[in-house]
C-alpha cells in the first residue's frame, strides 16, 4: 500500500484514503457493505477506512483499486493528486501566500487549527472531488 511521504501525517494519509474510497464508493452506487464484501473486509472496518480511522493494508489496497477497474499505482495516483489538491485548497482558504512562515508547518496543522477536524474533512472530501474530477475531464480529452 502507498505510505505517506516524508514528513506526512499518517492521519491525513489516512483521511485522504478514506474520502477517496468513500467517492468512489458513491459514483459506483455501491453501499458500505456491498464493497466490504467484495473487499474482503466488515462494513464497520470500512466505515473506519472512509472516515480516515483506519488504514488499509496491501491486499484491501489491490482490491479496491481492482473494484473500481483500476490498477492499485492508479488509485494511488488518486490519493496523491487528491492529497496535493488539499493541500492547495488548504493553503488558499488560509489566505498563504507561497513564500510564508506557516509554510514550514504541515499544512493540515494549520488548516486542522483554523477550521477544526470538521473543517478540515470537509477540505479534503472537496479535493477528493475535484482530483476525481481532474482525473475524469482528463480522460475525456483527444
Amino acid at each position: 500500500m502507498p505510505q505517506p511521504a516524508p514528513g506526512e501525517e499518517p492521519q491525513i494519509f489516512a483521511l485522504v484514503v478514506g474520502r477517496l474510497v468513500a467517492a468512489l464508493r458513491e459514483r459506483a452506487g455501491l453501499s458500505q457493505a456491498a464493497l466490504a464484501e467484495r473487499v474482503g473486509l466488515t462494513q464497520p472496518t470500512l466505515s473506519r477506512v472512509e472516515r480516515g480511522r483506519a488504514q488499509l493494508d496491501v491486499y484491501a489496497f489491490h482490491r479496491i483499486a481492482e473494484v473500481f477497474g483500476m490498477r492499485p499505482a492508479e488509485l494511488h495516483q488518486h490519493v496523491e493528486r487528491a492529497l496535493a489538491r488539499s493541500e492547495e485548497a488548504a493553503r488558499g482558504a488560509l489566505g498563504e501566500p507561497k513564500t510564508s512562515p506557516a509554510r514550514k508547518r504541515p499544512w493540515w496543522e494549520h488548516a486542522a487549527e483554523v477550521g477544526g477536524a470538521a473543517g478540515l474533512g470537509g477540505l479534503v472530501a472537496f479535493a477528493v472531488g475535484a482530483a476525481l474530477d481532474e482525473k475524469r475531464r482528463g480522460k475525456k480529452k483527444p
